[in-house]
């Protein structure tokens, strides 16, 4: 939901794409989600092939096939050099150091100063965003649903399964240091709450819980994923890279692969 132009601009990409979408109106998103109140007269683009990734399980799953096929995982194994070394790459950690014909660096908001070291100087700003989960009545229908907002990032709303409502503010944090301890910024959970009690009359208006994430920013949101010499970087900005994972990795395999 928000300004002509903009729901305008969505239809048009997702017309390139044949996708299926129907622009309706407030009331009837509240006929079809009694969960969500927007303004009965409001134009909203309607997308019915949308829904919520269960990152955890998705995440296990993507593990699960590629240690299957035989890839080596290593874990809480932290990376701090890469480095071309002859015709390939130098991977530094604590544990030891390897050689590769490729290194394929997803580092998100490390990025950056991780690749200095392969002469890439990566055009990336992380930001220290706040999410937070609203307690709903149970049985609420509640659709994924953003609303944005002239002269702000949007506001966006998605069910998370056993914590309610889950909000954010897009891009509405500031310039982080990923390595430094997150707090959750105030103003951004008073204005998801005042929000919550205006769209959502099944939520209750107060958090029951508010946390941070990073982000990895691009001037565009566009991604990089990109080769130099023996690097490939993957760089799936901007706090909405992985819902494209299996495109991205198969982009980059191809990379890897020259």
């Amino acid at each position: 939901m928000g300004s002509p132009a903009r729901l305008e601009a969505h239809q048009d990409a997702l017309d390139a794409r044949g996708a299926v979408w129907d622009l309706i109106d407030g009331a009837e998103v509240a006929r079809r989600f009694p969960g969500v109140a927007p303004p009965a007269d409001a134009k909203v683009l309607f997308q019915p092939d949308a829904g919520v990734l269960a990152a955890d399980r998705a995440l296990r799953a993507m593990v699960q096939v590629a240690t299957a096929r035989g890839v080596e995982l290593r874990e809480r194994t932290r990376v701090s050099a890469v480095r071309p070394a002859g015709a390939g790459v130098e991977v530094v950690t604590k544990k030891g150091t390897w050689d590769a014909n490729v290194a394929v660096v997803t580092a998100g908001a490390w990025a950056r100063p991780l690749l200095v070291g392969a002469g890439i100087d990566l055009p990336v700003t992380p930001s220290r965003e706040t999410v937070a989960f609203f307690a709903v009545e149970a049985g609420t229908a509640l659709p994924v649903f953003v609303e944005w907002i002239d002269g702000a990032g949007p506001l966006y709303a998605l069910p998370s399964p056993g914590e309610g409502l889950k909000t954010g503010w897009h891009h509405s944090g500031a310039p982080a240091n990923p390595d430094e301890r997150g707090r959750v910024e105030a103003r951004v959970v008073e204005r998801m709450s005042a929000w919550v009690s205006e769209r959502f009359p099944g939520a209750h208006p107060k958090p029951h819980h508010a946390e941070t994430c990073l982000y990895t920013n691009t001037a565009d949101e566009s991604f990089i994923l990109k080769r130099r010499g023996p690097v490939v970087v993957g760089s799936a900005c901007s706090g909405h890279g992985f819902k494209f994972a299996p495109l991205i990795g198969e982009r980059l395999a191809q990379l890897a692969k020259g």
